[in-house]
């Protein structure tokens, strides 16, 4: 299935596609694959050969590793308008390192990954865009390095939450599963349990199913710049 006028409108506003001149862009298009994912369906195994690079359009996207015992670490979720697996372009082996799946009903355009390649060593711009993208990300990760071994659970939980509090509201409506957040963060479903209920002892959080009402946000933000 091609992608629609309103995809293609979203596609283009992808930093992977900023820099590309109005014929490279089509003829990308031309070759792209529209996937719409049912909740819990898979869109690659970890290990599979490199065929296209994605942008998810709409839902949320699991990326997630199994350990040698089958234990499962995600590894990061992307929300719409976000791309992903762009990054295994310059790994050797073009293998995906990850698994990907579909946290609820998604629609993800598939982008030819060899062609995309080409397109970058014949324009600077285009290569510049995806430096700069890639910058962003390794940012991203230093800081999570940063957040998994410097600081405690409870650490991570309580940047998390602040860092996606909603604008309209002191809270946080979880679009994931509880589980999945704990993976997220590197820790394990019940220590997320145990976490979120003491800080609710301390009047600190409300839980309400997947909705966790910030009713001390100060004293959350003194508990954030006590462990920095």
């Amino acid at each position: 299935m091609k992608p629609d006028s309103l995809t293609l409108t979203r596609l283009r506003r992808s930093p992977l596609f900023h820099a590309l001149e109005h014929e490279q862009f089509n003829a990308l298009v031309e070759t792209a694959r529209l996937y719409t994912l049912s909740e819990g369906e898979l869109l690659f195994r970890q290990g599979e050969p490199l065929n296209e690079i994605f942008v998810n359009v709409r839902g949320l996207i699991k990326l997630f590793r199994l350990t040698p015992n089958g234990d499962e670490k995600v590894v990061d979720i992307i929300n719409p308008g976000n791309s992903f697996a762009e990054a295994v372009l310059f790994m050797g082996g073009r293998q995906y390192p990850v698994y990907a799946l579909a946290l609820k009903p998604s629609t993800v355009i598939g982008i030819q990954a060899l062609q995309y390649e080409q397109m970058l060593r014949a324009s600077v711009d285009l290569c510049f865009g995806m430096m700069g993208l890639m910058s962003r990300r390794m940012h991203w990760l230093l800081n999570e390095v940063d957040r998994l071994t410097l600081h405690n659970a409870t650490f991570r939980l309580v940047i998390w939450l602040l860092e996606n509090r909603s604008t309209a509201g002191p809270g946080v409506t979880l679009s994931i599963p509880k589980h999945v957040l704990a993976s997220r963060l590197s820790i394990k479903p019940e220590t997320l349990s145990r976490i979120l209920k003491r800080l609710t002892d301390q009047g600190l959080l409300e839980v309400r199913d997947q909705h966790i009402a910030l009713l001390d946000v100060s004293a959350l933000e003194a508990m954030a710049r006590v462990e920095t």
